[in-house]
């Protein structure tokens, strides 16, 4: 049997193996431990890029996030690039899980470098909190709490996209075979780190170097307000279905949020370093647009899927929405053709392109938002409400963006309207984001398209070279409503 750390470095080297085979590995592309932190400064130099490592593999253009997008009904395109097509196909496609799939690396370069980061994090932490290593600037406190950060957002990311991983830290004893853990339990352990940051930060007076994150400066304390509102996050997105989510402990998830984020969690682009492809992609002329789906829930005379014909004459208006939200004009940008293939199907069309990032294009040294302030305000205002404090669910709504930004009237103290607003913001107010918001928050209601995928799988490369059997999920392949949804909003 193969021990969990032989199999953790062959998710990082990838190699063909068999059963009995018990081989040393040395990865050349990375230097070894002893190497790596020979000294306190070598320490902190590889805490310094891992918040920028994680960052830019969420951001990536051939990441899940695209495919994410589209599969949610957030977004559309037609081209085949980076799996939006795919993943916006209708009916849905039962995901290709092999390696010789054209997008593998979508899933594949994604769970890969997620573990990549988790060892350099999960090595820091060896040394500092299991060997004692301290600082000699004083910075152990920053190191430690940037450390099990990344810790927990590395595992909550692989708990919130892969029906199950592996739970690495510090902590785990890599000479022993350990099993791979269902998505809960990963979830768990990620809110565990963040928890071990937060008390590190409550403990704590440092500001976080500007190199490990550019922007706005950020302090113990508004670091710890990050890994609360990120604890939140994984909580309330990770259900795969509405009775997970009816599940969900709202509770902790106040807890959470309460302490939660003030300012948006936005690093500053250098397009060097800092880029982020994934937006760009989104939002560039000819790529991706808005799904009509959104355009519906802001102009609900607008059909929520474009017209079997193609044609715009076919649309109320040639397909320019009107609506009481001012972020239809601010934050959208209406189109009056569309540059999709006809023969990939009209369903892919729309009117309409996401504008509000379209400063970003211009410059490419803006903010690139990961976790808005409205984001924890809404989570804020779903833990209110169910737990029961309609009133606070309400005027949390109406302090947000919805009304700052979008001008829309104050709610009352309603259970259903708020619940529908709630989802309305997280599909217009947190477009483009973070990575899969929108499809997490699709697939807690129910409200995927029949036959899409709640999660992905292990990917094929690693699956061959752990010697599992193959296994995927959509289109009915898995369990109904566990692994595929079998609801959808149409």
């Amino acid at each position: 049997m193969k021990s969990l750390r032989y199999i953790f470095m062959m998710l990082l080297v990838v190699v063909a193996i068999t059963a009995c085979e018990d081989l040393e590995v040395e990865n050349l592309n990375d230097p070894d431990f002893d190497t790596a932190f020979s000294n306190p400064n070598d320490i902190k130099g590889v805490t310094g890029g891992l918040l920028n490592r994680w960052f830019q593999i969420n951001q990536e253009y051939d990441g899940p996030g695209l495919a994410l997008w589209t599969a949610a009904d957030a977004g559309t395109c037609s081209w085949g690039n980076a799996g939006m097509r795919d993943f916006g196909n209708e009916p849905r496609l039962e995901f290709d899980n092999k390696p010789s799939y054209s997008n593998a690396v979508i899933t594949e370069d994604y769970y890969n470098t997620l573990y990549s980061i988790l060892s350099q994090s999960n090595d820091v932490l060896a040394q500092t909190i299991t060997n004692g290593v301290t600082m000699d600037d004083g910075s152990t406190e920053v190191t430690n709490a940037m450390a099990y950060f990344i810790q927990g957002i590395t595992l909550g990311y692989l708990g919130l996209l892969y029906d199950q991983a592996f739970i690495i830290t510090h902590e785990t004893d890599l000479s022993v075979e350990v099993p791979t853990s269902p998505y809960q339990d990963v979830i768990a352990a990620a809110i565990n780190s963040l928890d071990a940051c937060i008390s590190i930060c409550n403990s704590s007076s440092f500001t976080i170097p500007a190199e490990w994150l550019p922007g706005e400066a950020w302090t113990a304390s508004e670091f710890a307000q990050l890994a609360n509102s990120f604890a939140a996050r994984f909580l309330v997105y990770s259900a795969r279905n509405k009775s997970e989510d009816n599940s969900t402990d709202w509770n902790k998830v106040y807890s959470y949020a309460s302490k939660g984020i003030e300012k948006d969690f936005a690093p500053l682009a250098d397009d060097i370093v800092w880029y982020s492809t994934y937006q760009t992609y989104s939002i560039y002329g000819g790529w991706g647009q808005i799904d009509m789906y959104v355009i519906n829930l802001m102009d609900p005379d607008m059909p929520a899927v474009f017209p079997s014909s193609g044609l715009f004459t076919d649309l109320p208006n040639n397909g320019l929405a009107s609506s009481d939200d001012a972020r239809l004009e601010s934050d959208f940008e209406y189109l009056s053709s569309c540059p999709f293939r006809a023969e990939r199907g009209y369903y892919h069309f729309s009117s309409y392109r996401y504008s509000r990032l379209d400063k970003y294009l211009e410059t490419w040294t803006e903010p690139m938002p990961v976790f808005y302030k409205a984001e924890n305000d809404y989570l804020l205002a779903e833990a209110a409400l169910r737990t029961g404090s309609v009133q606070e669910a309400a005027d949390i709504m109406n302090a947000s963006a919805r009304v700052t930004r979008g001008g829309l009237p104050e709610l009352p103290a309603d259970a259903a309207q708020i619940q529908e607003a709630i989802h309305y913001e997280r599909m217009v107010e947190l477009m483009l984001s973070g990575m899969g918001i929108q499809f997490f928050e699709m697939r807690k209601s129910d409200l995927l398209q029949s036959g899409t995928l709640l999660h992905f799988p292990i990917p094929g490369s690693q699956l061959e070279v752990m010697q599992m059997d193959y296994y995927t999920f959509g289109a009915g392949t898995g369990v109904a409503g566990e692994d595929y949804s079998n609801g959808g909003w149409k």
